[in-house]
């Protein structure tokens, strides 16, 4: 008869985002309720313009951050992000970074307008100031989440769901000033402002430029990279500078192709396109960056866990499956047909478990680490206990190699 083992805690705990000990956590709540405070006076007073327009606003809004939001998160593939954390980004991109880049816009743009003229400070202080102070702004609240919960960030790819989060927040904010304050705030006003800041330029916003900021910070950062710190600014700036040029295009005279207001009949349609000659490059570069960060994070995660096949923590199968999210969520679907909830529940947490194995891998400088151990050993319970389910024996994939770490 097989031996169950007794299942033990995984050694991976989510950082808090309350840290009351940490400067950053206190620079952080301090920055968002004194900037709270003017963005909370800024909606009062947008309500009070027009109170049918300011609900509408939001609703759209909502309509629109909601779908985005759940993809962001979702494209972690191996650990999703805590959501505390993922709040935190949102608000700081929402209430401190729309704030802040409120008052340093207005102040380089009277620089420009000094140096330029009014004339040229009409057709380029948006292009010159916007990209540089709101992406340092964006991109300081992803570095407090690093510093708030550094064991939380160990790659590119979460530094770009950071980001993105917080550029998203950013974005939702800005659209109602749009809404109320430029459209004019009545129905069809922001029905317009929804069309043209939403339905035609919203795969092209702030998600996009403070995604790859958060990827530069992640770059920085990460553990999984070898090099030395200082080779990897090189790439770090690179995915910065695409976020900074990509911010000044968009708000330059450059390529615009934009239609004089009012429009009226075809000019409708030539919208969309002309967000598209602007917006369209920086997406598939940010699409291509995504895509090699989760290139990366599937060889990490096949060469973080090759070895652990020898431990019995992981089989040559599971890791085929491992490596690839569709599979397993198939995998827990062929599960649940053959052995029921209860099986593909505990296949979804030996999985999860498997990728933490690997997580704790990269973390430890020993392969004595108690951390280790404790990971392998709790892989190996939930096995057993997903073994004993009748009918998930049989469904289980992958043979058992024979253990050496008990």
């Amino acid at each position: 008869m097989m031996r169950r083992r007794r299942l033990v805690h995984s050694p991976l705990h989510h950082a808090r985002f309350l840290q009351p000990r940490l400067p950053a956590f206190w620079l952080y709540v301090v920055v968002v309720a004194v900037t709270g405070i003017v963005a909370i006076g800024e909606q009062n007073l947008f309500r009070e313009m027009s109170p049918g327009g300011w609900l509408l606003s939001w609703g759209l809004v909502i309509l629109y951050a909601a779908p985005v939001a759940v993809l962001v998160y979702l494209l972690d593939l191996y650990e999703r992000e805590p959501i505390p954390l993922l709040i935190a980004a949102f608000v700081w991109g929402a209430v401190a970074a729309t704030t802040l880049s409120a008052i340093g816009n207005a102040g380089w743009g009277v620089v420009v307008a000094r140096i330029g003229g009014p004339e040229f400070a009409a057709r380029w202080t948006a292009a010159l100031t916007a990209p540089f102070v709101e992406e340092i702004l964006k991109g300081l609240g992803v570095v407090l989440i690093v510093l708030i919960a550094r064991d939380e960030v160990d790659d590119v790819m979460d530094g770009f769901v950071y980001g993105a989060l917080c550029g998203l927040g950013f974005a939702v904010l800005e659209d109602v000033f749009y809404f109320i304050a430029v459209f004019g705030g009545d129905l069809g006003g922001v029905l317009e402002g929804f069309f043209v800041r939403v339905i035609a330029s919203g795969l092209y916003s702030h998600v996009l430029y403070t995604g790859l900021v958060g990827m530069a910070v992640g770059t920085v950062i990460t553990r999984r990279d070898s090099r030395p710190r200082h080779e990897r600014l090189g790439p770090a700036a690179l995915l910065a500078g695409a976020a900074v040029l990509g911010h000044f295009l968009w708000n330059s005279p450059i390529l615009e192709l934009f239609p004089a207001h009012p429009w009226e009949g075809g000019e409708w349609f030539l919208i969309p396109l002309a967000t598209a000659v602007k917006g369209l490059p920086l997406l598939l570069f940010v699409v291509l960056a995504v895509r090699l960060a989760h290139a990366r994070e599937r060889r990490w995660l096949r060469t973080a866990l090759m070895s652990e096949v020898e431990q019995d923590a992981v089989t040559p199968a599971e890791l085929s499956i491992l490596e690839r999210p569709g599979e397993r969520r198939r995998s827990r679907r062929a599960m649940r047909d053959k052995a029921g909830d209860r099986a593909s529940g505990v296949l979804g947490r030996l999985q999860r478990e498997q990728v933490n194995l690997a997580m704790v891998r990269s973390r430890v400088a020993s392969e004595d680490d108690p951390a280790l151990h404790r990971q392998r050993a709790l892989c190996r319970s939930l096995r057993d206990a997903l073994e004993a389910i009748p009918g998930a024996g049989s469904a289980a994939v992958g043979s058992r190699p024979v253990p050496t770490d008990r």
